[in-house]
């Protein structure tokens, strides 16, 4: 199979034909990710670099303009290749978006067991969608998943997601998820909580809310799940806390009727942008049909007071006690907190590297901070 771990190699024995085509640039951060950038076009393609650092924020501006200074690609350690996509993707694409030539540019993936291939495909000033790829059968059942979900949120009528345009395989085995975009140059990422926020949540619950046995829920399999894989967790974990946390809800919902709707599971600023005053919301592909309402609050907060504000423990219970955190509703914090930490228990199969650890251990003391 591919192994999609960011090298050249990899990417090409998938969809690429090294040594002809288009001239991109790859480059790569101080996390291992890397991406393929097109020479041609490419404000547009830089689209899909979302750093979160300053540096990162520097090339991403001034990149598209200052390239072709020899000294520049040298500077951000950027290399020269070419490639061009396989007679295959182009007639896929050509179907999908009527487009003969194309551009694209290409995201390797952050490194995990879930690692994947993310393709922007943009034509001149426009981005036409996103393309995902991957050979890992488990990532399929995720694109799968994702598939489902976003028919389902297009039936119920919320407008501000993609729409797939194809879910499935090549001929030698490359599965792929193909989805619609709005998004254009102007598009803002937003990294602060607004109205707008709010909004999508409050229309996500009405439109998608059920009234359902607990025990017939998603929510109940993933507290169940993290149950019976207990030994999963790091070692710095504390699984008692945790079977205890656990054991509490199980009990507390036990036999009841339960208001749940459609969680998004990875609500962040990377997976949304504003265009026209509104919120586009894309991959769903970890998303749940039936959790506990507006869990995806927490994860916004929780994931940018870490990765964006380099918040410590003290600072988010800081915030929590503070007047900002009055809108925090204990309970429901910690019913996200299990739900993340069952999320990568499971997912990584107890093989937890130590950047994972160290998000384990912020988990768990907000947990048992909140439990207290």
């Amino acid at each position: 199979g591919v192994r999609l771990v960011g090298s050249e190699m990899c990417i090409r024995d998938s969809f690429l034909i090294k040594g002809t085509g288009k001239h991109l640039y790859r480059f790569s951060n101080a996390d291992n990710k890397t991406w393929l950038m097109p020479a041609h076009n490419m404000q547009v393609a830089m689209n899909l670099y979302q750093p979160s650092a300053r540096n990162g924020k520097m090339v991403k501006m001034l990149f598209p303009w200052l390239h072709r200074l020899p000294f520049v690609p040298k500077v951000i350690h950027a290399r020269s290749v070419y490639y061009d996509i396989n007679d295959e993707l182009k007639r896929l694409f050509y179907q999908l978006f009527h487009e003969a030539e194309i551009d694209f540019s290409i995201f390797c993936g952050t490194p995990c067991v879930h690692q994947k291939i993310t393709m922007q495909i943009s034509k001149d000033k426009r981005i036409l969608g996103y393309c995902k790829v991957t050979d890992s059968k488990n990532i399929a059942t995720l694109f799968k998943s994702e598939a489902h979900i976003l028919k389902e949120l297009g039936r119920k009528g919320l407008k501000e997601t993609p729409v797939c345009m194809f879910c499935g395989e090549t001929k030698d085995g490359i599965k792929l998820f193909v989805q619609s975009t709005v998004k254009t140059r102007n598009s803002q990422v937003v990294h602060k909580w607004t109205a707008l926020h709010e909004d999508f949540l409050d229309r996500l619950y009405k439109s998608t809310h059920q009234l359902i046995a607990f025990e017939q829920s998603d929510y109940y399999r993933t507290l169940t799940d993290l149950q019976l894989h207990i030994e999963w967790l790091p070692q710095e974990a504390d699984a008692t806390l945790v079977t205890a946390a656990i054991n509490r809800i199980l009990l507390q919902h036990e036999k009841q009727k339960v208001d749940f709707s459609v969680y998004h599971a990875d609500f962040t600023p990377w997976n949304m942008f504003m265009e026209n005053r509104q919120l586009f919301v894309f991959d769903w592909e970890y998303a749940q049909l039936t959790y506990p309402p507006k869990l995806d609050k927490y994860h916004f907060f929780t994931q940018t007071a870490y990765f964006e504000k380099h918040w410590n423990v003290s600072q988010i219970i800081e915030y929590i006690n503070s007047e900002n955190g009055k809108w925090i509703d204990r309970e429901m914090y910690s019913l996200y907190l299990l739900e993340i930490i069952s999320r990568f228990t499971i997912r990584e199969k107890g093989n937890i590297s130590r950047e994972m650890a160290e998000s384990f251990r912020i988990w768990i003391a907000l947990l048992k901070y909140l439990q207290e």
